[in-house]
């Protein structure tokens, strides 16, 4: 199982934009494996030529992206090269400013460490590229530092509305509602957010 939610419905491949050039010519390294997987590539590959093509498609408006299913099908592999080729290229989607021009901010953070600090929440959900890798990470543990954490997820979040960002988890979006917060679960898929939702039948890549 695989769901998904397309932030161009209506479009066909002949009406969907092209590729950035960036992208096509990116190295990546993935395999899908399993036919549940097929979805995942071509999706991270429009997000990142979305973020990168943002300026000349003013119909694209800056999104999530999600990936959630069991550990070592490659999730965090497919992002990481997302982040990596979009952070490199930060020249390519310079942010206007009121003096002009600025390169674009990207961080990559893990919650259970970068989070730790009351003022992360907002500092990070200022950055114009932010990856979570494992938004569940040190959150879903006891219940007081545990709460602390999907707490600060959770305003992290809420800042990071009309923003470009990329997560994954090893929880399903129902754990996320039951152990981190159902806001969390609820966001990811709306505002036209793409969600991909692997199910737990996929075999780890090293035991396939």
């Amino acid at each position: 199982m695989i769901t998904g939610i397309s932030i161009l419905p209506t479009a066909t491949p002949e009406s969907e934009p092209r590729l950035s050039p960036w992208v096509e010519k990116y190295r990546w390294r993935f395999e899908a494996y399993h036919k549940g997987l097929e979805r995942v590539m071509p999706t991270v590959h429009r997000f990142c030529s979305d973020v990168l093509q943002h300026a000349s498609q003013p119909n694209v408006e800056p999104y999530w992206l999600t990936i959630l299913g069991p550990s070592g099908v490659g999730k965090t592999l497919a992002l990481k090269q997302a982040f990596r080729l979009l952070s490199r290229n930060e020249h390519l989607w310079e942010i206007p400013t009121i003096s002009g021009t600025r390169f674009a901010r990207c961080a990559h953070i893990v919650p259970g460490e970068d989070l730790t600090d009351w003022s992360a929440p907002k500092d990070f959900g200022s950055y114009d590229l932010l990856y979570i890798e494992d938004i569940g990470a040190g959150a879903t543990g006891d219940k007081g530092s545990g709460a602390v954490l999907a707490s600060r997820v959770t305003e992290l979040l809420q800042y990071r509305t009309g923003r470009w960002t990329m997560m994954d988890a090893n929880l399903s979006r129902k754990l996320i509602a039951q152990q981190l917060d159902p806001r969390i679960a609820s966001r990811l898929k709306r505002d036209g957010s793409i969600l991909l939702e692997l199910s737990s039948d996929i075999p780890d890549f090293n035991d396939r």
